[in-house]
């Protein structure tokens, strides 16, 4: 700013028309003529004048004088009092002067700070928004939509500053969020002196629900809905309750609540009620609280107890939802009470007698029972005669003739039973029960009815290893052993020739009522082929055969007429042991039958032609070797 160089305004807003500028700009005027040009602007001299220090002159014309903005004495606010401002104002009456709202003045722009909860009073309303007055530069804007009611004009209320200006700079508010703040540090201070509130539960959600505090939700855990557990939660909602804040999270603006924790001087109240009147043997009411695969706990009213599963019913159960259900209430039973650990046991069949008290007469010996099967183990089933007590069937007592395995052979889970009382022992509580009982006994005169050396039909109702059980025609089981099942074969596993289900026809062997067997033969009921091996097979004969088994001295064929012969590992070379494998044929011929061993030794390299007498002895020796060899071979088969 250039200005005249005798007017300068200072500080108190005087012109200033100063000698010693007028020195200042001659002394620049000979200065310039002496000294080099190397800069643009040069300070003026320092004189006595304190007004000296906020000018400056141009080096190229010094008449023109520049203005330093800078200076402190320049950028020096005024500042006035109320006094000063009434002083240079006129009112038409004193009245008017009071009127005069003196705090107005008083409002500075560090009072007000955004994100902040402040008074305005409404001055306007529009369409679509609220106009608040703060006291601040420009007035406010509130979305009507924040309102539930929307307020006179000249009305105080309660406001959030958002921001001060906005892209459009205006000044936002928000009555919804001084709703928040202003309901969020009323439940502050109710968290910090735990003072209960009213709430209306709104909603079902995962966990728990929610509560409506006022402009405010929190969640109540649905562990802390009651004292007593409630699996319905819809019997709460829109309904209002008192509750207290058991979390106040001001980070993650959280709240917890508790319905329980207000019931708590009740819930003491029963308590002590509950301790005078608890005594071991005495019948009290409870909910069922919780179930676990032990067990229940019952809410007693401000204790638990346990009611263990074998406190339940007197009979047997697999869980304790069989019997009790979650919610419910039932009467229970004090068997046991632990002052010092606080813990209670409870039994619900003691309400009831023990129904083995009177077993012994009602299951003597001999008796005749109906039940249910309700277990089965490898050595029997159990049977539930009426709740609460069992007796056990075992395995040997299902069937006179059946050789069974295992129960579930027979029976399955909820079966009804038929048996006899074998035995009853009320102390010990067990009870053996037969089924096979109400049944003539087949062996008692099995003699008469099944003779020694005749060929009877029959049906295989079981297959072991070393054989098979057979069922007869008259409903009795006799053994196969593996040993009589062929004349030519050496069977290892009967289920490699026989099936079950199989019929056929097999002989007596033995008959025993006293140690209930019957023995069958198989390959009895034909004649020995062994007796007549020379009209079947000669030695050098070419036959072809099956490989059954790979050993490792030999190969096991089989051959025509169900007949096995083997081949010894030793006529064959070594190329040619991976060629052997089960159930491939193979062109061979015979080397030697031993008629007293029934052993038929085989070769795949056949001579053409005979050697002399010499080679005949040697091919004599080196059969004996082969036979020895065929017999070590057949001891591995057996």
């Amino acid at each position: 700013m250039i200005i005249n160089e005798n007017e300068i305004v200072n500080e108190d807003n005087k012109t200033i028309v100063n000698d010693d500028v007028n020195q200042a700009i001659d002394n620049n005027d000979s200065m310039a003529s002496n000294e080099s040009n190397d800069s643009e602007v040069q300070d003026i001299p320092t004189s006595d004048n304190k007004d000296n220090n906020i000018v400056a002159v141009h080096e190229n014309n010094p008449k023109d004088v520049i203005l330093n903005y800078l200076d402190p004495a320049i950028l020096k606010v005024k500042e006035y009092t109320y006094e000063e401002l009434n002083a240079n104002i006129e009112f038409d009456s004193q009245d008017s002067l009071d009127s005069i709202d003196k705090d107005i003045y008083e409002v500075k722009m560090e009072d007000v700070s955004e994100k902040q909860l402040v008074k305005g009073n409404v001055v306007a309303i529009y369409d679509k928004e609220v106009i608040v007055d703060i006291g601040f530069k420009s007035e406010g804007i509130i979305d009507k939509t924040e309102f539930d009611s929307i307020p006179e004009i000249g009305e105080e209320i309660d406001v959030f500053l958002v921001v001060f200006e906005d892209r459009k700079g205006r000044l936002i508010l928000s009555k919804r969020r001084a709703d928040f703040e202003k309901r969020w540090s009323e439940l502050r201070d109710a968290a910090e002196n735990e003072t209960l509130l009213n709430g209306t539960i709104v909603k079902i959600i995962k966990g728990g629900l929610v509560v409506d505090l006022g402009v405010v939700n929190a969640f109540l855990p649905g562990s802390q809905v009651d004292i007593k557990p409630s699996p319905n939660f819809e019997e709460y909602l829109n309904k209002e309750y008192e509750f207290k804040i058991v979390k106040f999270n001001e980070f993650r603006q959280n709240v917890v609540v508790s319905r329980k924790a207000t019931m708590s001087s009740d819930m003491d109240e029963s308590r002590r009620e509950l301790l005078k009147k608890l005594e071991v043997g005495s019948v009290i009411e409870g909910t069922v609280k919780n179930i676990t695969d032990f067990g229940a706990f019952i809410d007693l009213g401000g204790f638990d107890g346990l009611l263990h599963i074998t406190d339940i019913t007197w009979g047997r159960i697999n869980h304790p939802s069989d019997k009790v259900t979650l919610g419910s209430t039932i009467n229970v039973k004090v068997i046991d009470y632990d002052k010092e650990k606080n813990r209670i046991s409870l039994g619900l069949k003691q309400l009831n007698v023990d129904p083995w008290t009177a077993a012994l007469d009602k299951y003597s010996e001999g008796t005749q029972i109906k039940g249910k099967v309700v277990n089965m183990m490898n050595y029997g089933a159990f049977v539930e005669i009426e709740e609460g007590i069992e007796g056990l069937i075992h395995i040997s007592e299902i069937s006179w003739t059946k050789h069974i395995k295992h129960p579930s052979d027979i029976y399955k889970i909820g079966d009804s039973v038929d048996a006899i009382v074998l035995s009853i022992d009320a102390e010990s509580k067990k009870i053996s029960l037969g089924v096979k009982q109400l049944e003539n006994n087949p062996w008692e005169d099995i003699e008469k009815d099944l003779k020694v050396g005749e060929i009877y039909s029959g049906t295989i109702s079981n297959i072991i290893q070393n054989g098979a059980y057979v069922l007869l025609e008259n409903d009795v089981e006799g053994f196969l052993s593996i040993n009589d099942i062929s004349w030519t074969r050496k069977v290892k596993n009967a289920s490699d020739i026989l099936k079950k289900d199989q019929q056929l026809k097999s002989i007596i062997l033995e008959v025993s009522s006293k140690d209930k067997r019957i023995s069958l033969g198989l390959k009895q009921t034909e004649d020995d082929p062994w007796q007549n091996i020379d009209d079947i097979f000669q030695v050098d004969m070419k036959i072809n055969g099956k490989v059954l088994y790979v050993l490792d001295k030999g190969i096991i064929f089989l051959l025509d007429n169900d007949f096995e012969g083997i081949l010894p590992i030793s006529k064959i070379i070594d190329k040619d042991k991976d060629l052997f494998v089960v159930n491939k044929d193979f062109e061979l011929s015979i080397n030697q039958i031993n008629n007293e061993n029934r052993k038929i030794v085989l070769d795949y390299n056949l001579k053409s032609n005979k050697d002399d007498d010499t080679d005949n002895s040697t091919d004599n020796n080196v059969d004996e070797s082969i036979a020895q060899e065929s017999d070590e071979n057949d001891e591995k088969v057996d």
